[in-house]
């Protein structure tokens, strides 16, 4: 531990003269955005020596090192080339706070590396957790025993009340368990030829860093407007509910609900694991009454003011985390806050007359949900379908006094304007890319190919003057997703609304006319069966188990999507870097960039340009539009 001048002058001189630092932080919080900074820096060499620095500890009499100091260390540290960490941004994003400047910087996050050797047999990807698994239990005691320290002493929140001798210890541990971690994992990435995927993902770490960094602006001012509207209708929800029911119970009591239901005659068609009555949203679309409509309407209300609106009131600027070892796959995933899952949808706060044409539109709506969700059938209609429609309508007007919409939180900077990029039939291009289906791919090159009605046309034999084709349409995209997806024949027919046996024949036709999908499905079962792995385009490797092959397929598909998304990325930030712009968010086939306002249209082209190119020659569409002054604000 590094608590002298003489030892610190030392120590500068070695770091000095290094290329790769192994590192880990010690902080007094989670978040930086909020005033969390470090209170001790641990480092080590990679031949085994670890160092501790401690800065800001706040028990008594604590040696720590001066803010002198700090910014001298931080010098040093923005010298090294190489940077390695265990989910290294958390680390980077509070030396940041200090002054350390990571853009030109190789930065390796050895989590990353664990996902790509683990894949999915081992879902857990905590340090200790990762020790004790790739080195043997009992490996990883030190984190047991420091963390049982630091509970007793009720220093968990704040790691700076703990002493330096408990924690520089633990910290330095962290380290140099990292530091084996990475050479495990390398030589792992190595015996895959997995080399080329760990690059991209690295080159990745660094573009969400940045997106990170930068957050996306909230509107408060419509935050508080929405409070309020949606105040207003869960108190309409309430009364209404408590009118029909004729007594006043608890809304959020599962048990008072299933009481209040089967006190009208109504039981549940969905069961708890332990056999008891569901009522949760599936539960709630099959009850065709009112009151079911309600409910779901108050706690859709409910979980959009407590998730997105609430949390968001004052903040200005909000920061989410990037995963990118969250999922098998390889997808990003997004945590505190999930901005992934930003709802699309708009809601409305007051009563609706539903129109005949809004009326199948909710009714199909509630029928995928049912689908989605617990492969039922389902019969919900009449009465109730008029309490469904609070949600659904998705273009957004400001002259729109009764609609509240999520995404119109988001907002430019001054100066700035948020533009959409959106792949179109991402994964279904990839998936015929797949193929090798000649026909196909030269189709696709076109500018207005829509694969689901040339699959149409194809698998079926039917043009588009067919007075049944937008059933047919709805069967081959229906088919094609069952293919990615991995669905079998019955969940299949629940979604056609057919038997079995016509949803089986429907397949097979399928098979049969879109050329070299049977193959496909077949070779990647037989490499599962043979060797027991599969490889994406990029060479990211997945090892579905055998008799569940048909995972592969998705693994295939969804993987090579999300890695071309990656590789797009990472051209895409170096670009807007140079031009004043930035990517913000990523939304699975979607990125929201910032660009300046006054240049936008010297840029928009270049962007699109960037995302449509790939390194496999997939003819890919991005469609743009104009986010103006919101995300909710689309313009195409």
């Amino acid at each position: 531990m590094i608590v002298t001048q003489d030892n610190f002058s030392k120590i500068l001189t070695i770091l000095n003269t290094q290329k790769i630092v192994f590192i880990d932080t010690e902080t007094n919080g989670l978040d930086p955005y909020v005033g969390h900074r470090i209170c001790g820096i641990g480092l080590g060499l990679g031949s085994g020596k670890t160092y501790y620095f401690p800065f800001r500890h706040l028990y008594p009499n604590s040696s720590n090192l001066t803010q002198g100091q700090l910014t001298a260390l931080i010098e040093v540290l923005n010298t090294i080339k190489i940077m390695v960490g265990y989910n290294i941004k958390f680390d980077l994003h509070m030396l940041m706070m200090d002054g350390f400047i990571p853009w030109d910087k190789d930065l390796v996050d050895v989590l990353v590396g664990v996902r790509l050797n683990e894949i999915e047999r081992f879902p857990v990807l905590g340090l200790k957790d990762t020790i004790e698994r790739v080195f043997g239990p009992g490996s990883a005691d030190y984190d047991v025993r420091t963390k049982g320290i630091l509970k007793k002493n009720k220093w968990t929140k704040n790691f700076s009340l703990a002493p330096i001798d408990v924690l520089g210890p633990y910290c330095e541990e962290d380290v140099k368990w990292t530091t084996k971690l990475y050479l495990y994992c390398l030589q792992g990435i190595k015996s895959t030829s997995q080399t080329r995927i760990w690059k991209l993902e690295n080159d990745l770490t660094k573009t969400l860093l940045r997106m990170e960094r930068i957050g996306i602006s909230i509107d408060t001012s419509y935050c508080e407007k929405a409070l309020e509207k949606i105040q207003e209708r869960t108190n309409v929800l309430t009364e209404r509910i408590f009118s029909k029911v004729g007594y006043e119970f608890n809304l959020n009591s599962t048990k008072e609900v299933g009481e209040m239901f089967n006190s009208l005659g109504i039981h549940s068609q969905e069961k708890t694991p332990k056999g008891k009555e569901s009522w949760g949203e599936v539960a709630l679309i099959q009850i065709d009454h009112p009151i079911a409509g309600f409910l779901h309407e108050h706690r859709s209300l409910e979980k959009m003011r407590n998730t997105y609106l609430e949390p968001n009131k004052t903040i200005l600027i909000l920061h989410t985390t990037y995963c990118n070892w969250g999922t098998i796959t390889g997808r990003l995933s997004s945590r505190e806050p999930n901005l992934q899952n930003i709802p699309r949808f708009l809601i409305s706060v007051s009563d609706k007359i539903i129109s005949s044409d809004k009326a199948k539109e909710i009714q199909e709506r509630i029928y995928s949900m049912v689908r989605a969700n617990s492969g039922a059938r389902t019969t919900v209609g009449g009465s109730s379908l008029s309490s469904w429609g609070f949600t659904g309508d998705e273009k957004f007007s400001d002259d729109t006094e009764d609609i509240v919409s999520i995404r119109r939180l988001f907002i430019a900077r001054p100066g700035y304007s948020l533009v959409s990029f959106d792949y179109s039939q991402m994964e279904v291009r990839v998936f015929l890319s797949y193929l090798d289906n000649k026909e196909i791919l030269q189709k696709m090159a076109k500018e207005d190919f829509d694969f689901h009605t040339e699959a149409a046309k194809i698998a079926f034999g039917v043009t588009e003057d067919n007075e049944n084709f937008k059933f047919y349409r709805q069967l081959a995209k229906a088919l094609t997703f069952g293919v990615i997806y991995g669905i079998g024949v019955s969940r299949l027919a629940i979604q056609l609304d057919k038997t079995e046996e016509e949803a089986k024949e429907y397949r097979d036709t399928y098979f049969k006319n879109i050329k070299g999908s049977r193959r496909f499905i077949h070779n990647v079962a037989k490499q599962v069966r043979e060797r027991g792995y599969i490889v994406n385009r990029y060479g990211r490797r997945y090892s579905p188990e055998v008799g569940k092959e048909y995972v592969g397929v998705n693994y295939l598909i969804q993987g090579t999507s999300a890695d071309i998304m990656s590789e797009r990325m990472i051209e895409v930030d170096k670009f807007l870097r140079g031009v004043g712009g930035s990517v913000l968010l990523q939304i699975h086939d979607e990125l929201i960039c910032e660009l300046p306002t006054p240049t936008l249209d010297n840029y928009v082209g270049k962007v699109k340009e960037l995302l449509e190119y790939n390194s496999f020659n997939i003819p890919l569409k991005v469609d743009v539009a104009i986010c103006s002054p919101s995300w909710a604000h689309k313009k195409g």
